[in-house]
């Protein structure tokens, strides 16, 4: 079996993390106005930006810079600066923007030294880019990210978008997961499997009948009507695999989601899902003050159920989907 990446924990040290989160206090209360991500990203951006490079250490500036051509699919930070002031975890999926002024620096401010903009969908979190990963009672059950008594199986997310180089952000599968941890009593970690380790399990008939386009997916179960009334899209004629323009194999999928249109497309996703059961994830836990992003198309995720600590103190991850800038934006 194909060996798997490290998972790469970096831990900035707390003089710096110190000396970054006095830095991102003085701009959270002079620089910023009434602005959140939603109303105005750019300055979480900027701002977070230039104080983390400012106060982070060179050698941890040059692992993100080094990361987005890395062959590396996933990148994880810890002992990042937090929340001056203890905030409960949401219980109703949404939060007050303004008590989180510093994750949002951090988180955004991170992303952008990455190279990644950040993007947010209509049909889902009612088109805010910052999602909460937080148990929500009424979602128990549900396969999302607000569910908690059911086990989420292997899975890229919004597999139904589109997968095509050049598609515009706000219809394009994004290319990458990032978190910010807000806190993680719990200790539940998402598992992460790597495409290449799945494709070099995969007979090479059965690759090549996933790339062809064949496929139709139907949207997650955390889709919604979009702000203008219109309906969660769906998509046929799709290849589930398809290579990147760095030579790099992409992957869409999710159980129950993705059907064969054909005989042979059918008798493929069997052969995958088959594959797929018998292989070992890396898990990755992100606690408080963490920081994790991975390559969406390069990278499948899971999660096992899990009990939340009680209101307030449960779990509580920051997502953000964001894309990769052309090379010639960076």
């Amino acid at each position: 079996m194909s060996v798997l990446p490290p998972t790469c924990p970096v831990r900035l040290p707390g003089a710096a993390r110190d000396a970054a989160a006095a830095a991102l206090r003085t701009v959270a209360e002079t620089e910023l106005g009434q602005a959140d991500p939603d109303t105005g990203v750019r300055p979480y951006l900027e701002h977070g930006a230039k104080q983390l490079r400012n106060h982070l250490p060179a050698e941890l500036l040059e692992a993100l810079a080094g990361w987005y051509h890395s062959a590396t699919p996933w990148l994880t930070l810890s002992n990042l600066p937090e929340s001056p002031h203890p905030v409960p975890t949401p219980q109703d999926g949404f939060s007050d923007e303004t008590l989180l002024r510093i994750p949002n620096l951090v988180h955004f401010g991170l992303l952008r030294l990455l190279g990644l903009t950040p993007v947010a969908y209509v049909w889902e979190n009612a088109g805010r880019l910052i999602r909460n990963v937080a148990p929500r009672a009424g979602a128990s059950r549900t396969h999302t990210s607000w569910g908690y008594a059911r086990h989420l199986g292997w899975h890229t997310d919004d597999s139904v978008l589109d997968h095509r180089t050049g598609a515009a952000p706000s219809m394009a599968i994004p290319h990458v997961l990032s978190f910010y941890g807000m806190r993680n009593t719990e200790r539940v970690p998402t598992e992460l499997l790597p495409v290449d380790t799945l494709v070099a399990e995969l007979p090479e008939r059965v690759a090549g009948e996933l790339r062809r386009p064949q496929f139709a997916v139907t949207a997650p179960e955390s889709y919604a009507g979009g702000a203008d009334g219109g309906e969660p899209p769906t998509r046929t004629d799709v290849p589930m695999l398809w290579t990147l323009s760095d030579g790099r194999a992409a992957l869409r999928y999710g159980p129950g989601r993705i059907t064969g249109q054909t005989p042979w497309a059918r008798a493929a996703l069997r052969s995958f899902e088959e594959c797929l059961a018998g292989l070992d994830g890396v898990p990755v836990t992100v606690e408080a003050g963490g920081f994790h992003v991975f390559d969406n198309r390069r990278v499948m995720h899971r999660r096992a159920s899990f009990e939340p600590a009680p209101p307030g103190k449960s779990r509580w991850l920051r997502r953000c989907y964001a894309m990769r800038r052309p090379a010639a934006a960076r």
